[in-house]
This record gives C-alpha cells, sequence and structure tokens, in this order.
C-alpha cells in the first residue's frame, strides 16, 4: 500500500511541474503573462447554397470569399498589434494605422457573420413572437417595420441595415451602417442585418438594389433573429 502512495505521489508531482513548466513557457521575457487567445474561424455557410430562392450560388460563393479574408486580416492585424505591443512599440505611425484599420476588418467578419446566420428561412415571423409584439409595439405594424428597413436599405452609398434593439428602452431602431464600422448604436444588440454593399447583389442585379432587398425579405431566418432578441432582452 505504501508503496502505491509513493509512486501515485510521484505522479502527481511530476503533474504539477509539467503544469508549472507550461505556465512559465507562457511568460513572456519581460516577466508578464502573453494573451491566450485563439486566432477567429472561417464559418462554412454553405448549407446556404440553394436554399436561397433567388440569389444564385455563384453570388453567395464570391460572397464567402469576401468574407474569409476579413476574418484572416482581423487575425493578421490582431497579431501585428500584439507584436508591436510585446516590442514597446506601440506608440509608433505603423501601430496607429493598424489600430485604424482593426475596426474596418473586424466589424466588416461579424457583420458578414449575422448577415449569413440571418439568411435560410422560409416562415414568416409569428404573430405571437415576442419580437413581432415589440415591432408593433415600436413601428405600429410588421408592415410599417418592413417599410422602413427598406427605405434605410435604399440610401444611397454602401453599407449595411441593422435591426437594432438598443439599450436603454428596448426599443427597435432601423439604423443605416456606413461601411463597416461607422454607424454603430452603442451598446444596442444586433438583430437583424443586411449587406448593401454593392458586392452583395450587383453581379445578378445590377444597379436594381431593391430587387435585392426584396428577395432578403423573402429569405429571412426569422426564428435566428427572434432568438438574439430574446438573449438580448433576457440580458438586460
Amino acid at each position: 500500500m505504501k508503496k502505491w502512495t509513493f509512486i501515485l505521489g510521484i505522479a502527481v508531482a511530476a503533474c504539477l511541474l509539467n503544469s508549472s513548466s507550461m505556465h512559465a513557457a507562457e511568460i513572456s521575457s519581460n516577466g508578464s503573462q502573453k494573451p491566450k487567445t485563439q486566432p477567429y474561424v472561417v464559418k462554412n455557410f454553405d448549407k446556404l447554397l440553394g436554399k436561397i430562392q433567388g440569389l444564385n450560388d455563384d453570388l453567395l460563393k464570391m460572397h464567402f470569399k469576401l468574407y474569409q479574408g476579413y476574418v484572416n486580416n482581423t487575425n493578421t492585424l490582431l497579431k501585428k498589434i500584439q507584436e508591436l505591443d510585446e516590442k514597446k512599440e506601440n506608440r509608433t505611425p505603423d501601430y496607429a494605422g493598424l489600430k485604424r484599420m482593426l475596426g474596418w476588418e473586424f466589424d466588416g467578419m461579424l457583420l458578414h457573420e449575422y448577415y449569413f446566420e440571418n439568411l435560410g428561412g422560409t416562415e414568416p415571423l409569428a404573430k405571437d413572437d415576442p419580437l413581432m409584439k415589440q415591432i408593433e409595439t415600436d413601428f405600429g405594424s410588421f408592415d410599417k417595420w418592413k417599410d422602413d428597413f427598406t427605405a434605410t436599405g435604399l440610401i444611397r452609398g454602401i453599407g449595411w441595415v441593422v435591426t437594432y434593439v438598443e439599450p436603454n428602452q428596448g426599443r427597435l431602431i432601423n439604423e443605416w451602417i456606413n461601411e463597416h464600422d461607422v454607424g454603430h448604436l452603442s451598446g444596442a444588440k444586433p438583430l437583424l442585418v443586411m449587406d448593401v454593399f454593392e458586392h452583395a447583389y450587383i453581379t445578378q442585379f445590377g444597379l436594381e438594389r431593391a430587387k435585392y432587398i426584396d428577395i432578403f425579405h423573402n429569405n429571412t431566418d426569422w426564428f435566428v433573429v427572434s432568438k438574439r432578441f430574446q438573449e438580448a432582452s433576457a440580458a438586460k
């Protein structure tokens, strides 16, 4: 019995020593602990292929590839920023330039993920859904919300349309996002996201953005959007 107790003690000590060594390896030369963050991973949205009535697969595949670029660039920027931090070169024009680029690439990544995730639906929003009740409270009717969302999407320029639930009153607001990183409502939760950059429709519809917006409405996954709303409401 003593023999096995001795062996177990050695094994535990070895594990503790190994853990300490691994921890020590994570400490940088200046004594500070290095970040343990992982690179962002490109999400696979191939399930949408052949499922979006009105959008052809070639357009979607091109859009997926564009999204992949935002993920890759976000990882590259974060890595370069970390390297400059570790070398104490974060008071330089290079550092400032990378930081300014990060919001564009990072928001480009996230907005595309929201967009693809809220596509692929076939069922309308149920009349007794909590989100429908909030839409009727804030806009008067679903049709009035839809008209406001569509009008926002037809604003001249490139950007995004987002239905937000804002943090103070829980009110729904359709907002125009210029580029990727300009126009967001601070603290608000995105519920429905529509890409109105020209790459989202021009190869199929030319300049007829209104046709693309109609197709977007017809393929909205309201289950996903309602779930986002319920999660945002529960977090208050």
